[in-house]
């Protein structure tokens, strides 16, 4: 299913890839897939830790080191600066498809993936959920000659999701078997992103991810997994 492919994972945050998908990644890699990474946005952010901030150099410097830690394809921060972090929902939702489509360098057009991978709509972040509506516009069937046609897109959960947007949200139904390497090289990944970690009691942290793949892993039979939602398959 993910051999020999081309995916194009969309990040609205720097971290969001990791958190998401960052063991599917390891398997597709390690299976001779290409993968590319479009980072929406980073600015300034005030957050509940000990550090209290983090600012977009030290944002960029991980977001560097994680693509060389995975050895991606290509990766793109495609709006930077305050004006645009955590402020996607006040944008013209336009503007955020066309990026997607074919404005980005990390663009579908530019990149024509098989698999896409984005962030889900049942989420309290504002950014997240303006990116999945113009995911799934931007993903529209249309002429193959004109338009690139995905043949699966699926939605990523994060370590809040069950803190969500919808009051009845949509269970998971594609999950996704990881050996122990490709947890390792998640959790690694991770580690990277150290402004944002949290403590270990959170589900923003290291502890927080593996108690989240070993239930995952309970659900499959396996030591490790992660869940998806599927919005087109074709087979």
């Amino acid at each position: 299913m993910f051999s020999n492919k081309t995916a194009l994972v969309i990040a609205p945050h720097p971290d969001d890839e990791v958190f998401g998908c960052g063991g599917l990644i390891a398997k597709m890699i390690r299976q001779n897939c290409k993968v590319y990474v479009l980072y929406v946005t980073v600015g300034e952010t005030r957050d509940f830790s000990n550090k209290g901030s983090s600012g977009p150099q030290e944002r960029i410097k991980e977001i560097e080191n994680v693509a060389d830690f995975y050895q991606f394809e290509d990766y793109e921060l495609a709006l930077p600066g305050n004006e645009y972090h955590l402020k996607l929902d006040s944008l013209p939702n336009s503007k955020l498809i066309s990026l997607i489509e074919r404005d980005a360098r990390c663009s579908l057009q530019n990149v024509k993936p098989d698999i896409l991978i984005a962030p889900d709509h049942d989420d309290y972040n504002q950014d997240h959920r303006a990116l999945y509506s113009a995911v799934i516009t931007a993903t529209r069937p249309a002429e193959a000659r004109f338009k690139h046609f995905q043949p699966l897109v699926i939605t990523y959960e994060l370590p809040y999701s069950n803190w969500g947007h919808s009051e009845s949200p949509e269970r998971p139904n594609l999950y996704v078997e990881l050996t122990d390497e490709d947890f390792a090289r998640k959790v690694e990944a991770l580690k990277f992103y150290s402004s944002q970690l949290k403590s270990e009691n959170s589900p923003l942290s290291v502890n927080g991810i593996t108690i989240q793949a070993k239930y995952r892993g309970l659900q499959t039979q396996s030591n490790y997994a992660e869940a998806f939602k599927i919005k087109r398959l074709i087979v």
